[in-house]
């Protein structure tokens, strides 16, 4: 059997993948719901993570106006930054070391998120990991959340490589949705998703964490 080609570029998902964030924004939620007077549960967080503040906010407040909804949405992520800095994330083992292992081994090296571009930003500074990536894709770059392949393809497109010489590493079904959507190899960890749902997904591999990856896969 012909040994698979290593792939030429690494797009990594931030939240659940290079970092776990996951109580940070629970917490930025219910701070907001606090402020607000309307509990935004940990229910309603569980079923909404990973979703954009666009869709989470009014299904959470019916009659918020298109304005108070961007309201809501950068006072969470203020409060989430602050939380950040306050040192509420876990950083994963091998991050950021991974991307320059990657890049010695020939391969270049993204980013790509729903997330905000400042959250985005303020964690790559604490990781201390800018001159180590080739291209950062956010929200703010995209017009459709995953499982649109928008994100993924954007960022094959900075990295001025083709699609199917890309691999995603992702934690959660629509991100392992968008990767196949956009023709790349999906590989998922398992940090917030079953194994069984991220196969249904399409996985293409299977990791318990990012540290897992191997350079040298990518040379």
């Amino acid at each position: 059997m012909t040994r698979p080609q290593p792939p030429k570029g690494v797009i990594f998902d931030m939240d659940g993948v290079l970092i776990d964030s996951a109580e940070a924004h629970r917490r930025a939620w219910a701070q907001l719901g606090d402020e607000v007077g309307i509990p935004f549960t940990a229910e309603r967080f569980q079923q909404t993570f990973g979703q954009r503040n666009a869709s989470i906010i009014p299904a959470w407040i019916a009659d918020a106006s298109p304005q108070r909804i961007d309201e809501l949405g950068e006072r969470k992520e203020t409060i989430y930054r602050d939380l950040v800095r306050g040192g509420a994330i876990r950083i994963y083992d091998r991050v950021p070391q991974i991307f320059g292992e990657l890049r010695q081994h020939g391969a270049k090296v993204a980013i790509a998120s729903s997330g905000p571009a400042a959250n985005i930003s303020l964690v790559i500074e604490i990781l201390g990991a800018a001159s180590m990536l080739d291209a950062v894709v956010t929200a703010e770059d995209v017009s459709h959340g995953k499982p649109d392949p928008e994100v993924f393809l954007v960022a094959a497109s900075r990295l001025g490589l083709a699609p199917s010489v890309c691999a995603v590493i992702e934690d959660s079904v629509h991100g392992i949705e968008a990767a196949k959507r956009a023709g790349m190899l999906a590989v998922a960890v398992l940090t917030s998703t079953t194994r069984g749902e991220l196969e249904a997904a399409g996985a293409d591999v299977l990791l318990p964490e990012v540290g897992a990856f191997a350079a040298d896969s990518a040379s």
